[in-house]
């Protein structure tokens, strides 16, 4: 996997809190920016991309059947 490659675009992947999670293991919240600006943003690992908001909320709904997630398990078995 590569280490964050993609472009971060704020309106679309900001959140507006860094205390979102996902029980997902290939889910994960990056601090992003600098002092006093710093925003957080979701990083899918298995699809090696920045999730927007609305990815994030599916994430956190509904981690345990998202098809990205079922892929990864397959590929470690």
């Amino acid at each position: 996997m590569s280490s964050k490659p993609r472009e971060i675009y704020l309106p679309v992947h900001a959140l507006s809190s860094c205390g979102e999670r996902s029980e997902c293991p290939y889910f994960e919240i990056i601090q992003y920016g600098r002092e006093p600006d710093v925003v957080c943003i979701a990083y899918c690992k298995v699809t090696e991309r920045y999730l927007t908001r609305s990815s994030v909320k599916k994430c956190i709904a509904y981690w345990s059947t998202c098809p990205f997630k079922q892929y990864a398990d397959h590929q470690l078995t």
